[in-house]
């Protein structure tokens, strides 16, 4: 009898473990998220591409060089997989051919040190409301999911829908103190509100460093700042992140 009831937790244990796993790892983590493309013809903006119900239409770029869309997944995730689903309206889905899917862990117009990984790309042969799946074997928590349609002429890109599954990650960050001796910072903040969280992140990818502060033994009270004057009885100190 007790080795039944062993057994009988044993399955009812895999059972809600594979619920489990069916339930969150197979999460459409880009609904309601931050899209964006390269242009926008008429009304079928980046985000009619993010709600299922507007799958028909979608969105559509105006004729450009690069022809791309992106989404901000707004925190980092692993991604198991991601589904991009042809238009149906008229000719539409001839619009999607050979675009190809990337994941990025950063926003590419903001830095320069980008980890991005190629995940497929459609076929030249697409059928309207055609869905084409792609495994991502990204090794970093991604953020940014591109779909890019690349070509030698003006070309417009249009997508039906898209469906990024995945689960949540944390990004390590690793930052460092860098001292500079006989330096101090000039105009010094008051305050850390001086600026955003947001703000200091972006400042923070597009230079390399966030936050400046100043140190002296004998006068320990100044702090916050971007720029350097020499004064041999302060130590400046730079946070940079990577």
């Amino acid at each position: 009898m007790y080795g039944l009831v062993v057994l009988l937790c044993a399955v009812l244990y895999t059972s809600v473990t594979r619920l489990h796993n069916i339930y969150v790892h197979s999460e459409n983590i880009s609904k309601g998220k931050d899209a964006k493309q390269s242009s926008s013809h008429s009304t079928y903006t980046a985000s009619k591409a993010l709600d299922k119900a507007h799958a028909y239409y979608g969105s559509l770029t105006k004729q450009d060089n690069l022809s791309c869309w992106e989404v901000d997944l707004r925190g980092y995730f692993n991604i198991s997989n991601i589904t991009v689903i042809a238009a149906s309206y008229s000719n539409s889905y001839i619009y999607m051919k050979n675009a190809y899917v990337e994941v990025m862990d950063k926003d590419v117009s903001l830095c320069s040190d980008v980890q991005v990984v190629w995940c497929g790309a459609v076929s030249s042969t697409v059928a309207a409301g055609e869905d084409f799946t792609f495994t991502c074997n990204a090794t970093f928590p991604v953020r940014f999911v591109r779909v890019t349609r690349r070509s030698t002429s003006r070309v417009q890109r249009w997508i039906g829908h898209v469906d990024v599954q995945g689960e949540g990650t944390v990004k390590p960050y690793r930052s460092y103190y860098k001292p500079s001796k006989n330096k101090k910072v000039s105009e010094p903040f008051l305050t850390t509100s001086a600026m955003t969280a947001g703000d200091c992140g972006i400042v923070c990818h597009q230079h390399h460093s966030c936050i400046d502060f100043s140190y002296c033994a004998t006068a320990p009270t100044e702090a916050l700042s971007s720029h350097h004057v020499n004064d041999n009885s302060w130590t400046a100190y730079s946070m940079h992140c990577m």
